[in-house]
């Protein structure tokens, strides 16, 4: 979601220290949130440390003092952070607001032919986590059969941190006969009998890689047109494993594999 601020926003500079005494404590630390972020905004450091020395000088507020090896402008960040978590209003904003963002990048230039498809994923933070780790990887797009799936949905958002404006995102209300027409090799990864262990799998050039539904995965249809199946293995008392996880390992090897000419 974008950057918001209140109405202290209007008077953080200037209210005095009569007024300020008068608000709740839980108001005084949105006031001072929004003099953090105003100066990470206007890049005035020192300003805001003056004034912030001056504003906690009347208060009996808890305190937050930042390590010392981070930058004033980190520090500010901190700061900001730590008021915002006591304040009843607290400000919603995405780090690009702040740092700047890639939104000039035209168009997206996928390094390896992979494309991820989502079968009924539910969660859009498991969603958004999926294309950030399309830009990671710098695979070709996601796929997906979800018809409620936003791309503007808060958890989508926070979990994607911007890749979700330039990874390109396809809709297919079928995907079984979406994948009749694909002449590229299918990878599932699903934890079922007949499924290999990741690292015995040899990666191809290009392919696609479906990943299954939170609770019971792949459908069982769409496993049959799975070329392989690939599992990772794991040596606890939990046998599952988030599904953007998975993903995570199996595209390392995508790329490492292409990376020594294989």
């Amino acid at each position: 979601m974008r950057l918001t601020t209140s109405k202290p926003a209007k008077y953080v500079e200037t209210i005095g220290k009569r007024k300020f005494l008068k608000l709740s404590s839980r108001r005084q630390h949105e006031y001072l949130a929004v003099s953090a972020l105003e100066a990470l905004k206007n890049k005035d450091f020192q300003g805001f440390f003056t004034r912030y020395r001056e504003m906690m000088s009347w208060v009996e507020l808890d305190k937050y003092n930042p390590p010392d090896w981070l930058s004033d402008e980190e520090s500010i960040h901190e700061y900001f952070l730590f008021h915002n978590s006591f304040s009843d209003n607290p400000i919603e904003y995405r780090s690009e607001d702040i740092y700047g963002s890639r939104e000039t990048l035209l168009s997206w230039q996928p390094r390896f032919d992979v494309s991820i498809v989502l079968d009924q994923v539910r969660s859009p933070y498991n969603a958004g986590a999926v294309l950030r780790l399309i830009d990671n990887f710098g695979f070709r797009r996601m796929v997906h059969n979800s018809s409620w799936l936003r791309l503007d949905h808060p958890q989508l958002c926070k979990a994607a941190r911007g890749s979700e404006k330039w990874i390109p995102v396809e809709f297919k209300q079928d995907l079984v006969e979406w994948l009749e027409t694909l002449k590229l090799p299918i990878i599932g990864l699903e934890r079922v009998e007949g499924s290999i262990p990741v690292e015995e799998w040899q990666p191809v050039q290009s392919c696609v890689i479906i990943l299954g539904n939170e609770v019971y995965g792949i459908a069982e249809r769409l496993r049959s047109y799975c070329d392989v199946l690939i599992n990772i293995p794991m040596f606890g008392f939990k046998q599952s494993m988030n599904l953007h996880h998975a993903l995570a390992i199996t595209a390392y090897k995508i790329t490492m594999y292409k990376g020594e000419g294989g």
